[in-house]
């Protein structure tokens, strides 16, 4: 790869510095926003319509992440990717049905008033499904969404290599204090080694990776390149595959391991490596074992691969809303489905009190004042309380406990920017719960 490779992608917003914003910026880490992508003639509906489609119209891995091609590639993974496949097992749990009117509902500010599907437009929302006391209050689809579509999550799937981890420390199977280098030799001698698991799943590892996409020097251009996300940042002489590029991050910051939240992706595939080192799952396994084959799942997700076929735990598993929503719905239920605990409640019950608020206000968010990171999942203890899977381009699943709602979103944002969805999405999600707790 010629050095210039990184400073031509970022010239070409929508390829690899889009991208790499979406991994930096998945869940709020701070970059400053790039500029607005111009106004497109391409029609969304017709993307890869016809055979061959015309080429505006064609989505490949050199366009996927443009807009508004990733309207159909955020929906398409396997047609893009290779990917491990997630089925439901026996018959779908239903979800019953007891729709709200709520297209009056007001969800912007005196200054901007706004309705809620009005906020669902503005934020480019592909669909959303909202949960209140287990029945299904509001569901809706757009942009060719459809209830079995498999959604790409981008880093909301951080989450979900989270719970594994969490669930195999509160069933004995992995030491939270244990250092990584002890449990992952390939790790032993790098800036990972000397980490706690505990650190590694809360982001407190200490470990330098830099993920600033102007930066074409950002360890995340390497990353991305070497995990198959965009190929032409693939460096012959540097490792290929996610696995092999963990163990030459040898940096860590200076202050001490612990003490200050650090949004990185990378953390994220070492907790997947730990929790599949001790559980003797993959990720993917896991899922299906744990997951897809006892919540009554009704569609199909999976789990994207990088070229040397370890799953892409930091941000590449898709699922339909229905049965993301009927994940929460068991999180809100603390683990139980019916008569069966298919996670512990103590896990949830550590994810719903968060993490270490001092080494969250390292990170340096102000936007998210008194938040916290627990095993890979935002945490806010502010009115109304909740804890949240989120990803790039609006990715949500959202869990409120004390309002018994947990509410699903998919989307298609032309930015990665969390700054540009979550206070729409706050303000939304709080008129929700007032709505529906009124009697």
């Amino acid at each position: 790869m010629h050095n210039d490779t990184p400073r031509r992608a970022l010239g070409r917003l929508g390829r690899p510095a889009i991208l790499a914003a979406a991994v930096a910026l998945a869940c709020g880490a701070s970059a400053q926003a790039p500029a607005s992508p111009p106004a497109q003639a391409i029609d969304p509906a017709r993307l890869m319509q016809g055979f061959p489609p015309p080429p505006a119209y064609r989505i490949h891995i050199d366009n996927w992440q443009q807009y508004p091609q990733k309207i159909w590639s955020f929906q398409h993974t396997r047609e893009l990717f290779p990917t491990r496949r997630l089925a439901p097992v026996g018959p779908a749990r239903p979800l019953p049905v007891a729709l709200r009117a709520l297209d009056d509902l007001q969800v912007g500010t005196p200054e901007a008033p706004q309705t809620w599907p009005q906020m669902l437009a503005a934020t480019h929302t592909d669909a959303v499904l909202v949960l209140h006391q287990g029945r299904i209050v509001d569901e809706r689809y757009f942009n060719g969404m459809k209830p079995d579509t498999a959604h790409l999550m981008f880093s909301a799937s951080k989450s979900m290599a989270g719970l594994m981890a969490a669930v195999a420390v509160a069933e004995g199977r992995l030491d939270e204090n244990a250092r990584v280098g002890t449990l992952l030799p390939e790790l032993a001698g790098s800036a990972w080694a000397d980490a706690t698991v505990r650190q590694v799943m809360d982001m407190t590892d200490g470990v330098e990776f830099t993920e600033v996409y102007t930066d074409p020097k950002s360890d995340i251009f390497a990353y991305i390149g070497a995990m198959g996300w965009a190929p032409e940042l693939q460096d012959p002489g540097k490792p290929r595959g996610i696995q092999a590029m963990l163990p030459s991050l040898k940096r860590t910051h200076p202050e001490p391991r612990g003490t200050a939240f650090r949004y990185r992706s990378p953390a994220t595939d070492v907790t997947a490596w730990l929790a599949a080192r001790a559980t003797g799952l993959s990720l993917t396994a896991w899922l299906q074992q744990r997951l897809w084959s006892r919540l009554g799942m009704e569609h199909d997700g999976n789990v994207m691969l990088d070229p040397s076929g370890t799953e892409v735990a930091f941000g590449g598993v898709s699922a339909s809303v229905r049965d993301l929503a009927r994940l929460g719905q068991m999180l809100l239920q603390r683990g139980r489905v019916g008569r069966e605990q298919v996670i512990p409640a103590s896990v949830v019950d550590d994810l719903a009190r968060g993490g270490d608020v001092r080494a969250f206000e390292a990170a340096g968010m102000p936007h998210r004042k008194g938040w916290s990171y627990r095993s890979q999942w935002w945490v806010n203890p502010n009115p109304p309380h909740s804890f949240a899977a989120m990803g790039a381009f609006g990715q949500r699943l959202f869990v409120f406990p004390e309002a018994e709602m947990v509410v699903v979103v998919f989307g298609s944002h032309p930015q990665p920017i969390a700054a540009l969805v979550d206070p729409s999405h706050q303000r939304a999600f709080t008129a929700l719960i007032q709505r529906l707790s009124a009697r």
